[in-house]
């Protein structure tokens, strides 16, 4: 195996700090973040794949805190090599930018095996790709959560209609329904052959009907719904917590 290959094949990504005022300013402007957190770490913009955590052959991870359109071009151009055959994606995020997290998940759709391992958590956008592998293995205090749109830092569905969150509103309207297709179509390939109150049931609790968009959806509940999910090996775990380590040295903590 030359080294070129072994670095697309046990790739990572490794977050680093953009100070710049383009991307700030960019950043400031975007309103669409599925993701609670996505306001707290808005200046950390940028990744870039590293290779000092050496990953398993045929695994990709994303350990960011948010995902934004830089993480998937460069998760993107890790997948594109290795064609539509296998591949094992390691989470670990609070959620994103939902066109990012749109686009890593149609990639994840094309292979003919995938599989999505979350040792602690795959928040909001993450969640969306997470259920868009057709494996899903998760730790054992691992949780997804709601995908709803949040724009400008609030809930859109609690937007008020009119007043000064009117234009938002209408917005987050938009990014719903767009998420709710989006959704039902990632369910019924989920569970086949499901019925019409099944997928509703599935849908209700990913849409946050009566919970919180943070609010923890643990494995056991996600099982209740008929969605299979495995026990992550602890050492998962370990490979998310190396990384972690990575970045924080890499920002100087």
């Amino acid at each position: 195996m030359n080294d070129d290959k072994s670095d697309v094949m046990g790739a990572s990504l490794v977050l680093v700090p953009d100070r710049s005022r383009e991307v700030r300013a960019a950043l400031k402007r975007s309103l669409t973040v599925v993701g609670v957190f996505g306001a707290v770490f808005g200046g950390l913009a940028l990744y870039k794949r590293a290779t000092r955590v050496r990953l398993p052959e045929g695994v990709v991870s994303i350990v960011a805190p948010v995902i934004w359109p830089e993480t998937a071009e460069a998760i993107l151009r890790i997948l594109e090599p290795l064609g539509d055959d296998e591949v094992t994606l390691l989470l670990h995020t609070n959620g994103g930018c939902i066109s990012s997290c749109i686009q890593i998940a149609d990639a994840l759709r094309k292979f003919r095996k995938s599989t999505a391992v979350v040792p602690y958590m795959a928040l909001s956008g993450g969640t969306l790709i997470a259920l868009n592998a057709k494996t899903l293995y998760m730790g054992r205090n691992a949780s997804l959560s709601a995908v709803d749109p949040i724009i400008g830092g609030r809930r859109g569905k609690n937007l008020p209609e009119s007043g000064k969150y009117a234009t938002d509103r209408a917005t987050a309207k938009e990014y719903e329904a767009a998420i709710r297709t989006y959704l039902r179509s990632t369910l019924e390939a989920r569970l086949p052959g499901a019925g019409e109150a099944k997928i509703q049931a599935a849908m209700d609790v990913f849409m946050g009907k009566d919970a919180p968009h943070e609010w923890p959806i643990r494995p056991a509940e996600i099982g209740g719904l008929g969605i299979q999910v495995g026990v992550a090996d602890s050492a998962w775990a370990k490979y998310v917590d190396s990384l972690r380590d990575q970045q924080d040295r890499q920002l100087g903590y």
